[in-house]
C-alpha cells in the first residue's frame, strides 16, 4: 500500500497563538526602529556639533567670525582632527546629516508611542545640552538680540528709534549683521535682552543658551502635561516637537528666541486646556489670557493666537480681563522704555527668503516675485483664517490647539521672509490637536523649508530655471537685504 502524505502545517502553535506570536515580533520591530530612530538624532547631532567646534567651517559662520575663540566654541572644541577640510565636502555632509535626522525624526514619530516617555525625554534632554554646548550652527541671531539689547542699557539709545550702527563700539557689533534694521523684536523679549547685555559678552553668550535650552525643555514640558488631557500619546507629542530636524539644527542649533515666545503661548493653550476640568477655572483663564498677551510682548507673531486662547477659555471673561491687564503692563514697557516706539515689523514684512510661499507665487505668476499686491493678500487670508479659526474654537473649545496650529501654519505659508526653524510655531499645537493632518502638514512644512536651508539650494533652484534675483522685483529684494546688512 502506498503512504498518505501528511496534510501540511504553517504553524505548530494555534492559531490564536500564532496571531499573538505575530502581533509581539511586530510590536518589538517597532520599539526597535524608534529607539535606533532616536539613537540615530542623537548620533548624528552629535558629530554636527563636535565637526562645528573643531575648526572654523561654513558649520559655524559665527564662530569663524568671532577667530573660533575658546569662549564662543565651548569645551567641546577640536575633538574630531580627522574632519575634511573641503569645504564643499562639509556642506555635502551637512545636507545628508539633516536628511540623516529627517528620516529619523519620522521613524520615531511613527514608532514613538512605543517607547517609554522616559526615554524619549532623556534623549531630548541629552540633545538640548549638546546643542547647548555647540557654537550657533546657523545666523547671527544670538548676536543681534545681545545688540539690540544693549543698544538700550548700555549705550541709551532706541532700539525702536536708533540704528544698530548708532553703537558701532559694542563688543557684540562685529557679530551681528542686522546694522541697518531697526528692532522687529517684542517689547518685553528687547526689555529682558536689555538686561542681559549688562553682563560681559561671553557670560551674556552662555546665559543667553541656557535660557533657549531651558526654554525649549518648559516647552517640553508643557506638551507633555498637556497630552493626555487630549487623549495623546505623551511620547509621540514629545518626538514630534523635538525631535524635528530643522528645530534641531536651526532652533535650538540656532540658540533663537522661539523657545521664550512659545512657553509663554503654548502655556497658555496648556491652561485653557486644563481650565475645563480644574476645580476653579477663572485663574487658570485668566493666567492662560496673560500667557498669550506675553508671548506676542515676546515676538509679535504670535499675536493672532491671543483672540483664540481668549475664546477658547471656558471663563471668557477671566481670560480678557488677563489679557487686557498684560496688555496694559506691555504698553506700560513700550511707553515708559521706549519712548512709545514699536518694533520695526513693517520693515521686516517687505524683507523676502527666495523660497517663501508668497515668493514663488509671485514668481509663478509671471511679476517676478512677492508684490506689495500679493502681500496685502497674504495678510488678508492670515486675517481670515484667525476668523475662521475663532468660529471654530467658538463652537468647540476642545478644537483650541488645531486652530492654534492651523493659524500659525497659514502665518509661516503667508510670511515672505521664512526661516527653516519657522516650523518649530506649529509643532507644539499639532502636537496637542485632534486632527491628524496637521502633523502630515508639518512634515510636508519642513521638507519645504528644510529645502531652502541646505547649502546646495542655490544650484538646486537655479537648475530649475528658477532665478529670485533677476527679475525687477527680485533685485529690489536683494537690494532691501543688502542695504540692512551692510
Amino acid at each position: 500500500m502506498s503512504e498518505v502524505p501528511a496534510p501540511a502545517t504553517t504553524s505548530v502553535l494555534p492559531a490564536p497563538q500564532n496571531r499573538v506570536a505575530l502581533r509581539l515580533s511586530a510590536l518589538w520591530v517597532v520599539r526597535v526602529a524608534g529607539a535606533f530612530a532616536v539613537g540615530g538624532a542623537l548620533v548624528t547631532c552629535s558629530w554636527l556639533v563636535l565637526a562645528a567646534t573643531e575648526r572654523p567651517s561654513v558649520l559655524s559662520g559665527t564662530a569663524r567670525e568671532a577667530g573660533f575663540a575658546p569662549w564662543i566654541v565651548g569645551p567641546l572644541g577640536h575633538l574630531m582632527p580627522a574632519l575634511t577640510h573641503d569645504p564643499t565636502r562639509l556642506r555635502r555632509d551637512l545636507t545628508v546629516a539633516l536628511c540623516c535626522l529627517m528620516v529619523c525624526w519620522v521613524v520615531a514619530v511613527l514608532a514613538a508611542p512605543r517607547l517609554p516617555v522616559w526615554f524619549v525625554a532623556g534623549a531630548l534632554g541629552l540633545l538640548g545640552v549638546l546643542l547647548f554646548l555647540s557654537p550657533p550652527l546657523s545666523l547671527t541671531d544670538l548676536f543681534n538680540y545681545l545688540h539690540y539689547g544693549g543698544m538700550s542699557s548700555v549705550h541709551g539709545l532706541n532700539p525702536y528709534a536708533d540704528l544698530p550702527s548708532a553703537a558701532r563700539n559694542d563688543p557684540s557689533w562685529r557679530l551681528s549683521n542686522w546694522h541697518h534694521l531697526l528692532s522687529p523684536y517684542g517689547p518685553l523679549f528687547t526689555l529682558a535682552t536689555s538686561l542681559l547685555a549688562l553682563l560681559p559678552l561671553h557670560a551674556a553668550y552662555w546665559t543667553w543658551k541656557a535660557l533657549v535650552m531651558l526654554s525649549a525643555w518648559g516647552v517640553l514640558g508643557v506638551v507633555a502635561w498637556t497630552a493626555p488631557a487630549v487623549g495623546r500619546s505623551r511620547s509621540r507629542a514629545l518626538a514630534l516637537v523635538g525631535l524635528n530636524p530643522l528645530v534641531l539644527v536651526y532652533g535650538l542649533g540656532g540658540h533663537h528666541n522661539e523657545p521664550l515666545m512659545l512657553l509663554s503661548v503654548v502655556g497658555a493653550v496648556a491652561l485653557v486646556v486644563h481650565a475645563h476640568t480644574a476645580p476653579k477655572p477663572a485663574p487658570w483663564s485668566a493666567g492662560a489670557g496673560v500667557a498669550a498677551v506675553a508671548g506676542a510682548g515676546l515676538k509679535l507673531s504670535s499675536v493672532v493666537l491671543a483672540p483664540l486662547i481668549v475664546l477658547g477659555a471656558p471663563r471668557r471673561r477671566a481670560a480678557l480681563g488677563g489679557a487686557v491687564v498684560a496688555t496694559a503692563m506691555t504698553a506700560a514697557v513700550v511707553v515708559l522704555v521706549f519712548a512709545g516706539r514699536l518694533p520695526a515689523t513693517g520693515v521686516q514684512d517687505q524683507l523676502v527668503s527666495p523660497l517663501s510661499v508668497p515668493q514663488v507665487v509671485g514668481w509663478l505668476a509671471g511679476v517676478g516675485g512677492e508684490t506689495a499686491t500679493i502681500r496685502t493678500v497674504c495678510h488678508l487670508l492670515l486675517a481670515l483664517s484667525v476668523i475662521a479659526a475663532g468660529v471654530v474654537v467658538a463652537r468647540d473649545r476642545s478644537r483650541l490647539p488645531g486652530a492654534c496650529g492651523v493659524v500659525m501654519l497659514v502665518a509661516v505659508l503667508t510670511l515672505g521672509w521664512t526661516m527653516p526653524w519657522y516650523v518649530w510655531w506649529v509643532l507644539p499645537f499639532a502636537a496637542l490637536a485632534r486632527t491628524r493632518w496637521l502633523t502630515v502638514a508639518c512634515v510636508v512644512l519642513t521638507l519645504w523649508l528644510g529645502l531652502g536651508a541646505i547649502p546646495q539650494m542655490p544650484q538646486l533652484i537655479h537648475g530649475l530655471g528658477y532665478y529670485p534675483s533677476r527679475s525687477a522685483v527680485g533685485r529690489e529684494h536683494h537690494r532691501m537685504t543688502e542695504r540692512l546688512l551692510r
